[in-house]
């Protein structure tokens, strides 16, 4: 059994670890574990055949140091115990969970750290002190028996700082799900739709949206605003009636919801973490045959698919948009079929059978 120490819990389905982990299983039992919960009852069962979840009992206040580092020792007893309840035995330690790892803690066969972003740029996000990212981001590298990382940058991080071998496996996408995504119903007129899917937080650079609607162009916002407040200049983005903003949706709804957009938005800011990030919705949205205007980010210049354009300030941003609006309905088409076509070269599929070679 492979055991996937996660960096988010299962109920954020839409997450990178739910989506390997469901890809793994097709190869191997695996063990998804959620980070801790403190006052909760620790939970043990199947998802489904091959995909099991522990969703452990952690102690209160879980982003203190020594709060974490006792939660690293509860949790690996919650793995070790969970294992013997399957009657398994661990082949494979796939660990992401930054906070509270348990590479190290017990026998959980070969050990490959998943380096998914730069958590210590992210600390200041999510409120952890950026010390014990860095403590146990230090740790795993020297004693995980493999890294993998999920962006060149941070790949590229890592061996010049400590000189191992790093294998590069960014994120994929659910190509499947987002095929059934229908198209746009008319190109090449005035108001065409553009659509924003994720997380509103300090990660967007809402300059880049606002010049977007300027143009003339509609917008379609879907994702919830961060838990830690709405980012700069959002109420007066939404407030526009040529701003559709729909809040937070399920994961299986976005197919649905992506239909008439004819062209996908990332606009990051070049913050440390998103520098050092790899934006799903990028793939998601070329899985659903829509192009893409993207800020400058090496995750972005990785992919060099043609139908990603980099675009970094406002004007040209909200100009690209506008161009990739204005194509005629056979030029559309062709690039719904470029577009899936190149994320059909990158799904979990893609992605879990790269971490099943390398796991033997």
């Amino acid at each position: 059994m492979i055991v996937l120490s996660a960096a988010n819990s299962w109920d954020d389905r839409r997450m990178a670890d739910a989506q390997l982990a469901l890809a793994l299983s097709r190869h191997a039992d695996v063990l998804y574990v959620d980070p801790p919960r403190s006052l909760h009852r620790a939970r043990l069962g199947w998802v489904r055949p091959g995909l099991a979840r522990l969703s452990p009992e952690g102690l209160p206040g879980i982003s203190r140091a020594p709060v974490a580092a006792a939660n690293r020792r509860l949790i690996a007893r919650q793995v070790t115990r969970a294992l013997r309840r399957f009657e398994s035995s661990a082949t494979a330690l796939v660990e992401a969970n930054l906070l509270s790892p348990v590479l190290g803690l017990a026998d959980l066969g070969r050990t490959v750290y998943w380096a998914q972003d730069d958590f210590v740029a992210m600390a200041p996000l999510v409120g952890v002190d950026p010390r014990i990212f860095a403590a146990n981001h230090e740790r795993l590298i020297r004693e995980a028996s493999l890294i993998v990382a999920a962006n060149p940058a941070v790949a590229a991080s890592i061996t010049a700082a400590t000189g191992r071998d790093v294998q590069l496996i960014p994120f994929g996408c659910d190509a499947a799900l987002f095929n059934r995504t229908a198209p746009a119903a008319a190109t090449g007129t005035a108001g065409g739709l553009a659509v924003l899917m994720g997380t509103l937080n300090e990660r967007l650079d809402l300059g880049l949206l606002t010049a977007v609607a300027d143009s003339g162009a509609r917008l379609r916002i879907i994702g919830p605003c961060s838990p830690r407040g709405a980012p700069p200049g959002l109420a007066g983005l939404v407030s526009r009636a040529s701003v559709e903003w729909l809040g937070e949706r399920a994961f299986a709804d976005l197919p649905r919801l992506l239909a008439g957009a004819s062209v996908g938005l990332v606009p990051y800011t070049h913050s440390a973490f998103n520098e050092a990030s790899f934006p799903l919705k990028t793939l998601e949205y070329l899985a659903a045959g829509l192009p893409v205007v993207a800020t400058d980010l090496p995750a972005v210049r990785w992919l060099a698919a043609p139908d990603v354009h980099v675009a970094d300030d406002a004007a040209l941003f909200a100009k690209t948009v506008r161009t990739l609006l204005d194509v005629t309905p056979a030029e559309a088409e062709q690039t719904r079929e470029r577009a899936r076509a190149t994320a059909q070269q990158h799904t979990w599929a893609e992605r879990a059978k790269r971490f099943a070679d390398l796991l033997g």
